[in-house]
């Protein structure tokens, strides 16, 4: 900087005025990317606009009804005074002490510089490449990602640099997501959801599932849907209390448990089954060998059914389907076996009804779940609030429409314990088949 030239610097630095000013022109240039345009003076009290009147050689009263100045204005004012020797760009750089660049031109420097920094983790973190791929894409679901990166490069690249372990070291055998945590990272709750390195982990597990089945990214956010991703790897987040309740089941494995299975239908013994147990089943069919198994999730009803007919093949999911409940299902299907289901005709009881009849199309049967169940069951006392039938918008089953619909109209639960005789009923009758 030439003597001159901090001297110049040294006045406007002087002046208070300059400093609000000059912020101004330093916004408008990176906006516009050239010396251009004008700024407000709205925030400029009326002496400040005084004495850049005074600067501008023109009348105060003129620039206090404008309250507006354009760059070419000022630069054009600056080479009445010594400051011929600075352009407005020059001036801005001395003052701010650094080079000024476009908002587009930070974008762009700020792209490459992002693109080299993936290049360089792809490089160093080969078994994270492909959610790395991934991540260049900038899904909505990665924004929060791209946050943690921009907050630290470093500290992002020790959460890749983790996650490629984890991603060299899926377990071969279940393990219990504590215990995984303290084998890769050294702290047991490092995996918790709340967690940075628990929401990266199932990000990237989420990607590596979906691009070898060539599906759709889908993060899961329900517990239930981190459970099952989890478990698809080997990694338990509850192996105890995520249970499903079973009657007169039986279950192919090669451990001596099946003779404890073969016991419980035996002696018509109700079982909580965890999914400590479940995981290491090859299969499961009702013991009368054949293809229904029957479905509740009301614990209260479970138990009236098995009062009318004990040797009957029933599960009861308790309420929503849990981790427990589809891996049960999954075993069943496993062998053919069709599920009938029935829960209370309200929008959760068919929205649950609907996810079963998504997930195997081919073997699931609707229990008491008719147009004419909603009638016989429907509540005189009870409603609907507002939320809960706006659940009824995801119903799109086909099987499910006209049950959808009488509840559209009637703003009111159908409960299943007014359907139980009929529920009774049919399954004596399959029983007997």
């Amino acid at each position: 900087m030439s003597k001159q030239d901090h001297q110049s610097i040294q006045y406007f630095k002087a002046h208070a005025l300059y400093k609000k000013l000059f912020s101004e022109f330093k916004k408008k240039y990176e906006s516009l990317g050239k010396i251009g345009g004008s700024v407000s003076l709205i925030q400029f009290s009326d002496n400040e606009i005084e004495e850049l009147a005074e600067f501008l050689g023109i009348r105060p009263d003129i620039l206090l009804k404008k309250r507006r100045i354009t760059l070419l204005q000022f630069e054009k004012q600056l080479k009445k005074y010594k400051f011929d020797d600075l352009d407005l760009r020059q001036l801005l750089e001395l003052y701010f002490g650094e080079s000024l660049i476009s908002n587009s031109q930070r974008q762009e420097q700020q792209a490459l510089e992002l693109q080299s920094y993936l290049n360089h983790l792809k490089m160093n973190y080969s078994s994270a490449e492909i959610w790395l791929d991934y991540l260049e894409g900038k899904s909505s679901d990665s924004y929060w990602i791209y946050r943690l990166m921009e907050e630290s490069y470093d500290d992002f690249e020790s959460y890749v640099d983790i996650l490629d372990r984890v991603l060299q070291n899926i377990p071969e055998n279940p393990i219990r997501l504590p215990v995984f945590a303290q084998q890769m990272t050294g702290n047991p709750h490092a995996f918790d959801r709340n967690q940075n390195h628990g929401r990266l982990l199932i990000h990237v597990l989420t990607v590596r599932e979906a691009r070898y089945d060539h599906e759709k990214v889908v993060i899961p956010t329900t517990s239930e849907g981190i459970n099952e991703l989890l478990l698809t790897y080997n990694i338990l987040r509850d192996d105890i209390a995520n249970y499903v309740t079973v009657a007169n089941l039986m279950a192919d494995t090669d451990s001596p448990k099946k003779e404890f299975w073969k016991i419980a239908c035996d002696t018509r013994v109700v079982q909580n089954v965890p999914i400590r147990e479940l995981i290491h089943l090859d299969s499961l069919y009702p013991s009368n060998h054949k293809k229904d198994v029957w479905i509740v999730e009301n614990s209260g009803v479970f138990s009236s059914i098995l009062d009318a007919v004990p040797e009957a093949p029933l599960i009861c999911t308790h309420g929503q389907f849990k981790l427990a409940s589809w891996k049960c299902f999954d075993l069943l299907v496993k062998n053919g076996i069709r599920l009938h289901y029935s829960s209370d005709l309200d929008p959760e009881g068919i929205g649950m009804a609907q996810r079963l009849l998504n997930r195997y199309p081919d073997l699931v049967e609707l229990w008491e779940m008719t147009e004419h169940s909603y009638a016989k069951s429907v509540s005189n006392g009870d409603s609907l609030s507002e939320a809960r039938l706006k659940k009824l918008n995801a119903i799109t089953n086909q099987d499910l429409l006209a049950i959808k619909h009488e509840m559209n109209q009637n703003k009111a639960p159908g409960y299943q314990e007014a359907l139980l005789d009929d529920m009774i009923e049919v399954l004596q009758k399959n029983l007997k088949y």
